[in-house]
């Protein structure tokens, strides 16, 4: 079942890294299915291969230059200092809601938001 696990895991995070994202947040299902991990096993596990993924893409992209402004990067690192805040923001209340936060209600929240973002895509592809 691992192995099975393992290999949906790279092609996730493959497709993930060639779209730009980590991944992070689709591993987590699998985590729970595949290798019968809580969710506050899946959710550190998941964190390590996001900052992995964005460490390899940050490294194999950074003298990438932009397509139609050659003086330009590909990587915009105005935008990325101007959200970093929220992002860390965001981890802190996180790392704090998630140990008062019980483990059904926990799941509850992923599958919600996991719902929320199947709709959104599907009404953005449509």
């Amino acid at each position: 079942m691992e192995s099975v696990g393992l290999f949906l895991m790279f092609i996730l995070v493959t497709l993930s890294n060639a779209g730009g994202l980590s991944g992070a947040g689709s591993n987590i299902p699998i985590m729970l299915i595949f290798f019968n991990l809580s969710m506050n096993e899946a959710v550190p596990v998941s964190a390590f291969v996001a900052v992995c993924s964005t460490l390899f893409r940050f490294i194999w992209n950074f003298n990438e230059k932009h397509p139609t402004r050659p003086e330009r990067c590909t990587i915009n690192y105005e935008i990325v200092l101007m959200v970093m805040p929220a992002v860390f923001l965001g981890s802190f209340v996180g790392a704090i809601l998630y140990g008062i936060i019980d483990e059904l209600t926990k799941v509850v929240m992923f599958g919600c938001t996991v719902a929320w973002s199947i709709y959104t895509t599907t009404k953005k592809a449509c």
